[in-house]
């Protein structure tokens, strides 16, 4: 498979690992399977960015440290959802992570230095690690 430009979704099967994270960020391990693939770089040529931003008319009230696969937090890992109101970005320093929304979970993100995710309030999702990564996500209201 060739890579996708921005402006293209293509449907894969789910990635889902981590979905119930109980332990310290650097203690998560991958579901074998999907490890396997992921080592194997099954996904790596099918890459798929997301096209959702957070509104240009909103004010940053936030953001979190800089984390890293060792250090991020746990509940990140976890299926969660922004309150209402508040939206998320994003944004990955060195590295790259996938995001699932549970609504669509046949399409996995891939987010990178070049390519932010907005994250929408009240719509479950999830980060999944797959390598090393530095990110922080940005709240605005």
């Amino acid at each position: 498979m060739k890579k996708n430009d921005c402006s293209c979704e293509e449907q894969r099967e789910p990635i889902i690992v981590n979905p119930h994270v109980e332990a310290e960020a650097n203690e998560v391990i991958f579901d074998l399977e999907i490890k396997t693939k992921i080592d194997d770089g099954v996904f790596e040529d099918t890459i798929i960015y997301s096209r959702d931003v957070v509104p240009t008319n909103l004010k940053k009230i936030n953001e979190t440290p800089v984390m890293n696969e060792k250090t991020i937090f746990s509940e990140i890992l976890k299926l969660h959802k922004l309150p209402e109101g508040k939206f998320g970005l994003l944004k990955v320093i060195s590295g790259k992570v996938n995001f699932a929304w549970e609504e669509e979970l046949n399409v996995i993100y891939t987010v990178d230095f070049e390519h932010s995710l907005g994250i929408l309030p009240n719509k479950p999702h999830r980060v999944i690690l797959n390598g090393p990564v530095e990110l922080k996500i940005e709240f605005y209201e």
